[in-house]
């Protein structure tokens, strides 16, 4: 099957190394360019992909994210291995075998990666735009109060 054009040249290999888990800014530092230059060239390329490609896609990807997942939720409720050190078992001061733990935390890493993951496909991760206003009065008001506490701190306060 051939390549699609989206994906030939440097803009296709900036966006499939995004998509194998790079950085931005990685990604920039490798091609000498910015990381702001890689999230553009990131979208341009995401906003060629047709959509019934993007939607079969994004289906099969979810499919094998699931899987994965399964997968690790079952490593993390099975039952903790015995922990061992140079070869031999690990037991506490009462005599009681310890486990370990290292799978499960390994599991639950893998989880929050996948999930990671699946946010980017569903194009989760993009940056929101928040509006954050202040208004003179309330501003004026955060300066008084700020004043008044100063104050205190300092001792002027009238008795």
């Amino acid at each position: 099957m051939p390549t699609p054009e989206r994906l030939e040249g440097r803009n296709g290999k900036i966006y499939r190394a995004y998509l194998l888990g790079s950085t931005q800014e990685a990604i920039a530092e490798r091609h000498g360019i910015t990381q702001e230059r890689v999230g553009q060239i990131i979208r341009e390329v995401r906003a060629g992909i047709p959509e019934t490609d993007l939607a079969a896609a994004k289906a099969k990807h979810l499919d094998v994210m699931d899987l994965l997942a399964d997968t690790m939720a079952e490593l993390m409720e099975a039952p903790l291995p015995p922990a061992y050190s140079n070869g031999r078992p690990i037991y506490d001061e009462d005599g009681t075998m310890v486990r370990d733990f290292g799978p499960r935390m390994a599991a639950a890493d893998r989880l929050v990666k996948i999930n990671e993951r699946v946010a980017k496909v569903l194009g989760l991760d993009a940056p929101v735009k928040a509006d954050v206003t202040v208004s003179e009065q309330e501003s004026q008001s955060a300066e008084a109060a700020a004043a008044a506490a100063i104050t205190r701190l300092m001792g002027d306060t009238p008795q």
